[in-house]
């Protein structure tokens, strides 16, 4: 006979494993702090691909200008002014970066801790039996 209590259990875990129980999975597989500087590594890898995509698309767009500048101007106080730019949008990115996986990964834990709870209730359930 099937206990509807059970069943209800079953489904809302195979719900939970088909929806967010792979990503959750992976995740769950790093030290918290293995996955989050995993990730801000990864984003600031991004900021630095974004940084230079946007310096290029601005030398490009104003070519006459840099041109220009280059010879009437200190190329090492611009080369500081792009540095300390770059560095702003890093740090900027990264703590929004390890602001956002530290939260991923706290509800990815608590989710975990939730589906672990249900799979004791429905071992004890089926002990019962």
């Amino acid at each position: 006979m099937l206990n509807e209590e059970r069943v209800i259990l079953m489904t809302r875990m195979a719900a939970y494993e088909q929806r967010e129980g792979k990503e959750n999975n992976a995740i769950n597989s790093y030290f918290r702090s293995d996955y989050v500087g995993f990730q801000v590594l990864k984003s600031i890898i991004s900021a630095t691909v974004v940084y230079l995509i946007l310096v290029a698309a601005y030398v490009m767009y104003h070519f006459s200008d840099v041109l220009q500048d280059v010879y009437n101007t200190d190329v090492a106080a611009t080369a500081r002014k792009y540095l300390i730019y770059y560095i702003v949008l890093v740090a900027v990115y990264s703590v929004i970066s390890y602001i956002i996986y530290s939260i991923r990964y706290g509800k990815m834990r608590k989710n975990m801790r939730a589906y672990y709870s249900c799979l004791k209730k429905l071992g004890r359930m089926y002990e019962k039996e």
